[in-house]
């Protein structure tokens, strides 16, 4: 049986490891990170030397030469990886298949400038975007209503640890677009969609290699942390028919840029217009993924038949009322919640294990070792006097 391979690590390589195991498919981890994965059941290392996230496609190439097996499918978990495994030579692609688009189309996805383009090319409601040299044509009072959003989001996390800045003066937004530019960071000011954590919906699912959406399934954010550009805490799934619109946009989107692939679509509901505006679209594994297993698709299983040519079955519909949970961080998102007097999604313990959970399953518990570090370091920091000892 064919192998797969995933390209790295976290919680969105930790949900394809689990999602690949459990169906019965060999799954082996490629990179040299092993955060968070080491610990599963299922961490399986690919024989030979580790292969860094910053590796040229001709290295990944030639690492893929000589690996011991005639035949895998390759699942990117970064950007970064979706963009080198996207750019690999035709004659690897035939024993080593990448679920992943074809190179033009990954890149019109990551540069979130492109993006843009491409939403406006294909009639796709998205938030204005402007230049850096636009800035002085926004008004003192729309100022706060925009936020500078890097066109790299992967590389501009590591470097900040955050995903975006937001503007409130105009002296300040002109000191950090300098600083961006003089460190060659490239950015765009997009505007903010006014609303709650719940005003954002997403669509999850795999489009196959003749561009047919296969299998979607729609959830809406109930907490992200931290607002209002961070990433969602907790998720729960709803009826299509919830955002009937936003499939529309997309399903439009992906035919005009010839897309295939996992995909993970977010959109903002605008209520001054009525109208979902895409924000970004992941086109490869996600964080949120084992909601998709979970509510009854098994995504990861369908592209990896896809990518060897076999038939798969997709369930005629998916589980409403499936949530997914991020459990250290939500701890800190209902928090900030409960200080702002919004208490959605209750108590973080409810979801924690009655639904898809990024660290813990019963089946693969022991990942939460490191959850747990984590939340005791969090714990630590916080206590009073051992803030003031440091």
């Amino acid at each position: 049986m064919p192998i797969s391979i995933v390209f790295g690590a976290h919680i969105t390589a930790l949900a394809v490891m689990r999602a690949c195991g459990r169906a019965g498919v060999p799954v082996y981890n490629a990179g040299s990170d092993r955060t968070t994965i080491g610990r599963s059941r299922w961490f399986r290392p690919v024989p030979g030397a580790d292969v860094s996230e910053s590796a040229s496609p001709d290295r990944l190439a030639e690492f893929l030469r000589a690996l011991p097996f005639d035949r895998s499918v390759l699942f990117p978990c970064s950007d970064r990886w979706a963009l080198t495994l996207a750019a690999l030579p035709s004659e690897i692609i035939t024993r080593h298949t990448p679920v992943i688009a074809p190179l033009p189309v990954v890149q019109a996805l990551v540069d979130k400038e492109a993006f843009a383009h491409a939403a406006a090319a294909h009639g796709v409601p998205a938030p204005r975007l402007l230049e850096p040299q636009q800035l002085p044509t926004i008004s003192d009072g729309d100022l706060p209503h925009f936020f500078i959003k890097p066109r790299d989001s992967q590389m501009f996390s590591d470097r900040f640890g955050v995903k975006a800045f937001g503007l409130t003066d105009r002296a300040g937004a002109d000191e950090m677009l300098g600083r961006l530019a003089a460190e060659r960071i490239e950015v765009v000011l997009q505007e903010l969609i006014l609303g709650s954590p719940t005003d954002h919906v997403f669509l999850d699912g795999y489009v196959d290699r003749r561009g047919a959406i296969r299998a979607c399934l729609a959830r809406r954010r109930l907490r992200m942390y931290p607002r209002p550009f961070g990433n969602s805490t907790l998720s729960v799934t709803i009826p299509m028919r919830e955002a009937a619109a936003a499939r529309e946009s997309l399903e439009r989107l992906f035919a005009g840029l010839g897309f295939a692939g996992l995909f993970d679509a977010e959109f903002a509901f605008d209520a001054r217009d009525g109208l979902f505006k895409i924000v970004e679209v992941n086109g490869r594994p996600w964080w949120q993924l084992a909601l998709a297993g979970g509510s009854g698709l098994d995504v990861c299983v369908m592209a990896y038949h896809d990518a060897l040519g076999e038939p798969f079955t997709v369930p005629s519909e998916y589980r409403i009322g499936r949530t997914w949970v991020h459990p250290v961080p939500d701890l800190s998102a209902w928090w900030d919640g409960v200080k702002r007097g919004d208490r959605t999604g209750g108590f973080p313990a409810r979801a924690w294990f009655t639904g898809p959970n990024t660290v813990w399953s019963w089946d693969d518990p022991w990942p939460l070792l490191d959850e747990l570090g984590r939340l005791t370091q969090i714990v630590f920091r916080h206590v009073p006097g051992r803030r003031r000892a440091g």
